[in-house]
């Protein structure tokens, strides 16, 4: 089935390339059928491996790898996904399924050109011919070798932390996620090469439908880390997790540029452009989880490498490893199509020049102005995000945990101005706007010097607050003002927005005050063990106006789940939990499970995580054995906890509800014969969105004159 997939998508690209140029239909027709049968296969090499999972078929090593006979169905089935291979598969379904559903639509879509639909065809099957070469590399089906099936007869087991249900629905939403960029990508080459002026009506709502998945599968990964890893936090800057949030960065720029680009014709070049890199950043993704060994603080990739530097690690994993080095040279590609194609388009056309009003530096608060600064604080934030990556190759985790938080949280300040100033200046005019603006910057920088000299708070949280309330009020405010009388529809997109920007804010707020004023950092933990307090039995743990007494230890051997169905140890902490003298919580139990991992080695398999939650903060523990009479007690303090998860919410309702109440008409199109009519009449008649245009820009120039009489 991967294999006729694999023709499949081939055909279906180069039938639909030839048919652009000899125009011949019945080649439309065939790259038609053979986009259907591309998704078939794959559909169907996907259902083969799912029933082989159910059936816990270990003949296949992928499956005796990521499985065992006595798991629970519900994991098998997560077993799927599991691995590099699998995971693979996934991703190349959701792509083959957004191929079919454009070939399905083209019919109704006769506002965009042929040709136009014909880039689209060929730019998507390829990607995914490209993609479907590299699973057929990984070889997904391959037999378990004898002597392992002999052994392990049972499977090896599905790793206890995958065991859980964040990662029975993250991988797939982060994949989907993944698959709908591509639309971005090839919508935006498609503009480039026809010019046709309405490819936002279908870049857009498949851009936000993958902006959604992304944010969903960043929030669940961060709710997997924060409840089951064991790590001490929900984000630890480890650099699979930054290559996943640059897409999601990309992809929020190329969304505001969308919205400009739709109703006034802005970024002709940076709207594309950033549409296509969103896709770029997203196999960057891809290539760093693939590259295991790559980055040195990585605790959570596929892979591994070689060489006592990165260069020679790269060139290792290049040379050893086929599927990364067809993963990295599809990202190169990739990039340089854009980098051409973007400046091809700007050797025609040019950027034209924004003209602020002369002697004054409010004269650049605008809706236009405002976006721009918005779009790129975001690129400058995802290019130092790569930059710091890259520079930090070789760098310990709490190193680069450090530096990470420290420089981006300055850029999160940034944007949370940016998106002050954006919201209130139509409320307050731009000369006040302006003002709030520095007076914010002002007070930040006041504020962190207060908490440093004073030493009442974090700096860097002095320096954050002040942005984030004033962009937290003023979205509330924003949101209270967005009805509009007799449409709910209208009311629900007036709304969105605001939605979406308080999420941002609280979020974005959230992670510099949980992160910074939290009792030990995660940059000072050991992602191998667990930094905390030695205590004997009968001790207590003060931190805060919390305390922690440790009652029992315990320890008890089981039969295993995973590594082949080996022994595990399952050791065990009671504790009882106080606060400012009071009783919270008696007989919580803790445990940390070691078992042999398939490499022969005792490991931790699993540590579980108590969190005490409170409305300003958590209390967070867990602990690991050191012998019968003592444990490493971690407790934390992490607040603002409750925020954040809000924030998450509110970003995912905000899009989904954007995106449903949205009824963006395409730009009406001219054939070449009602142009000559109307051009012979003396006149070309404006479109609807020229009209509006035209008229939302006489109601600015009466403005300005009304103000300026005032004056």
């Amino acid at each position: 089935m991967i294999i006729i997939g694999t023709l499949a998508a081939f055909g279906a690209a180069f039938t639909r390339a030839q048919s652009l140029r000899s125009k011949n239909k019945s080649m439309i027709e065939l790259s038609v059928m053979l986009s259907a049968v591309t998704f078939v296969a794959v559909t169907l090499a996907l259902i083969l491996l799912t029933y082989y999972f159910l059936t816990s078929d270990m003949s296949y090593y992928y499956v005796w790898s990521y499985s065992s006979t006595d798991l629970p169905s519900i994991y098998k089935l997560s077993g799927v996904w599991a691995g590099s291979q699998g995971s693979f598969l996934l991703w190349i379904w959701f792509m083959s399924l957004v191929l079919a559903v454009e070939v399905m639509l083209e019919p109704r879509r006769k506002y965009l050109t042929k040709k136009y639909h014909g880039v689209f065809q060929v730019v998507v099957s390829g990607i995914i011919f490209v993609f479907l070469l590299i699973l057929m590399n990984m070889d997904l089906f391959t037999p378990t070798n004898h002597f392992l099936l002999q052994r392990y007869p049972g499977g090896d087991g599905l790793t206890l932390s995958l065991q859980t249900p964040e990662m029975i629905i993250h991988p797939p939403v982060v994949f989907a996620g993944y698959a709908f960029s591509v639309v971005a990508f090839a919508a935006a080459a498609a503009y480039f090469v026809t010019k046709d002026s309405n490819w936002y009506v279908v870049s857009l709502p498949w851009t936000r439908l993958a902006w959604i998945f992304l944010t969903l599968g960043i929030g669940i990964g961060a709710i997997w880390a924060y409840y089951v890893l064991g790590w001490g936090g929900y984000w630890a800057w480890d650099p699979v997790e930054t290559s996943s949030l640059l897409p999601w960065l990309i992809a929020t720029a190329f969304l505001h540029t969308q919205i400009r680009h739709s109703r006034k014709g802005e970024y002709s070049i940076a709207s594309p452009a950033l549409g296509m890199l969103s896709f770029v950043a997203v196999v960057f993704a891809t290539f760093a989880t693939r590259a295991g060994g790559l980055w040195s603080a990585s605790v959570h990739d596929f892979g591994s490498s070689v060489g006592a530097s990165a260069g020679a690690r790269l060139a290792y994993l290049l040379e050893n490893d086929n599927t990364v080095l067809g993963i990295f040279s599809l990202m190169l590609a990739l990039f340089a199509a854009t980098v051409y194609l973007a400046f091809a388009k700007y050797r025609a056309v040019g950027i034209p020049a924004e003209q602020p009003e002369p002697g004054k530096w409010s004269g650049y608060i605008s809706d236009k102005n405002n976006m721009l600064v918005a779009i790129v604080l975001l690129v400058v934030t995802g290019a130092i995000m790569l930059l710091l990556l890259f520079k930090n190759v070789s760098t310990t985790q709490s190193a680069n945990y450090a530096e990470f938080n420290g420089k981006m949280s300055m850029f999160f300040v940034a944007l949370m101005v940016a998106m002050t100033v954006c919201l209130l200046w139509k409320f307050v005019g731009k000369e006040k706007a302006f003002v709030l603006g520095v007076g914010l910057i002002l007070i930040s920088i006041a504020a962190a010097v207060g908490g440093l000299v004073g030493g009442y708070f974090d700096w860097l949280v002095g320096f954050s607050l002040p942005s984030y309330v004033v962009a937290i009020g003023a979205s509330a405010i924003k949101l209270a003002k967005s009805g509009v009388a007799g449409s709910v529809r209208k009311t629900l997109l007036m709304a969105s927005p605001h939605l979406i920007h308080l999420g941002v804010a609280l979020v974005l707020m959230s992670y510099v005050v949980s992160s910074s004023m939290q009792t030990n950092p995660i940059g000072q933990e050991l992602l191998s063990g667990v930094a905390g307090n030695s205590v004997v039995i009968g001790e207590t743990v003060h931190v805060g106006d919390y305390e922690v007494k440790l009652v029992s230890l315990s320890s008890e051997t089981r039969p295993g789940t995973v590594g082949g169905g080996s022994e595990e140890n399952v050791r065990e902490a009671t504790v009882d939990i106080f606060r400012s003298g009071h009783t919270l919580r008696q007989g919580v139990v803790l445990s940390d499970i070691y078992g042999q991992g398939s490499g022969g080695s005792m490991q931790v398999m699993e540590v579980e995580v108590y969190i005490y939650k409170a409305v300003l903060n958590d209390l967070y523990l867990n602990f690991q054995w050191m012998d019968n009479a003592t444990a490493l007690i971690q407790v934390k303090v992490v607040p603002f906890m409750n925020t954040l998860w809000i924030g998450f919410g509110l970003l995912v309702v905000g899009l989904t509800v954007r995106t449903i109440a949205w009824r963006q008409e395409p730009k009406e199109t001219k054939t070449p014969e009602d142009q000559k009519q109307a051009t012979e009449k003396g006149k070309v008649a404006p479109s609807a969105k020229d009209q509006e245009y035209y008229e939302s820009k006489v109601e600015e120039e009466l403005r300005k004159f009304k103000q300026t009489k005032g004056k």
